[in-house]
This record gives C-alpha cells, sequence and structure tokens, in this order.
C-alpha cells in the first residue's frame, strides 16, 4: 500500500483491530509502516509501532523478517518507539528459528538497568516470553533480574527507591511465569524473602504471595 494513502488513513482514527486484520491479510502494508516508522516526524508513526506490535502478538512470524530494523528501536530516542521495540522482540522470540535473539540478547536486557522505571519494567514484564522461547537463556536472564534492587531508577531527575519497588514487583510476576522450568529456584525464593519487607505494600504482598505457591516445591 503506498505510504502516503496509509498515512492518511491512519490520520482518519480507524479501527485498529479491523486495521489489524487487514495489515495481516496484506503483507504491503507492514512494509508502508515501517517506512512510516523511519520517515514520518508526525505522531502516527507512534500508531504505526502500536500497529505492528499487536500483529506481533497475533502473527509473529509476519513481523520476523523485520527482525532487524525493531532490534535499532532499543535505542531510538523517542521511548515509545523504545518501549514498543522492547515488546515486539520479546513477541518474536517465539518464531525466532534463525536465532537472531542470540546476537542481541546481551543489548536487550542491558536495558534493565536504564534509569527510566518504565524501560526496565518493559523488559522485565516480557522477560518469561524469552525464557520460555529460549530456555538456554534462562540462567542468564533470572541474573540480571536478580540484579534489580541494587539498580537506581530515576524520577523527575532524582534517584527513587518508589521506581525500584515497583521494577521488583514486576521481577516476581515474571518470575511467577517460569518458576517451575527454572534451575534457578532457590536464588528466587530468597529474592521473594526479601521483598517481604519492600517499603512498598504491594510488592510485599506479591512476594507473599509468590512464597505461598513457590516455596514448598522441595527446593
Amino acid at each position: 500500500m503506498d505510504k502516503e494513502i496509509l498515512i492518511n488513513r491512519l490520520k482518519a482514527k480507524p479501527d485498529l483491530n479491523l486495521f489489524i486484520v487487514e495489515a495481516i491479510e496484506d503483507s504491503t502494508i507492514l512494509n508502508s509502516l515501517f517506512q512510516i516508522v523511519l520517515t514520518e516526524t508526525s505522531s502516527i508513526k507512534y500508531v504505526c509501532t502500536k500497529i505492528i506490535r499487536m500483529v506481533s502478538e497475533q502473527k509473529p512470524e509476519l513481523i520476523y523478517p523485520y527482525f532487524e530494523d525493531i532490534f535499532k528501536w532499543l535505542h531510538h530516542k523517542n521511548s515509545f518507539i523504545k518501549w514498543d521495540g522492547i515488546l515486539i522482540l520479546a513477541n518474536l522470540s517465539a518464531v525466532d528459528h534463525e536465532d537472531k535473539f542470540g546476537e542481541i540478547y546481551q543489548d536487550y536486557f542491558a536495558l534493565i538497568q536504564d534509569p527510566q522505571m518504565i524501560t526496565a519494567a518493559n523488559v522485565i514484564g516480557n522477560a518469561w516470553k524469552i525464557v520460555l522461547a529460549k530456555p538456554e537463556l534462562e540462567s542468564y536472564i533470572t541474573r540480571r533480574l536478580l540484579e534489580v534492587p541494587k539498580i537506581i531508577y530515576m524520577n523527575k531527575g532524582e534517584p527513587s527507591p518508589e521506581c525500584n519497588c515497583i521494577v521488583c514487583g514486576q521481577v516476581l510476576e515474571c518470575f511467577d511465569h517460569y518458576f517451575d522450568f527454572s534451575g534457578n529456584q532457590a536464588a528466587m525464593i530468597h529474592f521473594a524473602e526479601e521483598q517481604l519487607g519492600s517499603h512498598r505494600k504491594a510488592v510485599a504482598i506479591k512476594a507473599e504471595e509468590f512464597l505461598r505457591r513457590h516455596s514448598g516445591k522441595g527446593i
């Protein structure tokens, strides 16, 4: 589909669910969406990355040929594009038959140390998908997640212990997805035990629930 025609359609704010069905059926739409992300200066490019992300949730194999393009989004100056890139790559891990993720996983998980909490939370909140698709990376991923309590996240230019607490809660949720498949269960349990004293009540509750589910599994 011609890029300019597509831009005008998107500016008219179409039903995205219907548009995604069309994009799945017509590969030229996907090509144009990626071109718009590269060249468009208006906010339409954010709609494009959202559509690409939604397609990756339903048909990751259609987005997989663009893996290298999406990897570049991880270092994009715009946070919204970066965040969609994080989510899309996690979705693509399930169809990564060429092991492209094996070449970029260190860059991907380095974003856990990004001072912006949302960036780190997006990586952590989707890391379980990568563990299930790439079990050989489980120990590495778990080790990176266990580092979170020592990481400083910023809020309004100041270090934020509250942001760190929130990200620790994301780690617990992630561990919950793959605990039964992990070779690092004892470390996960220890992490959860430490979170019982979290200053954020919601995180302490998550830790209690995590331990209730998992601490009696014969570690």
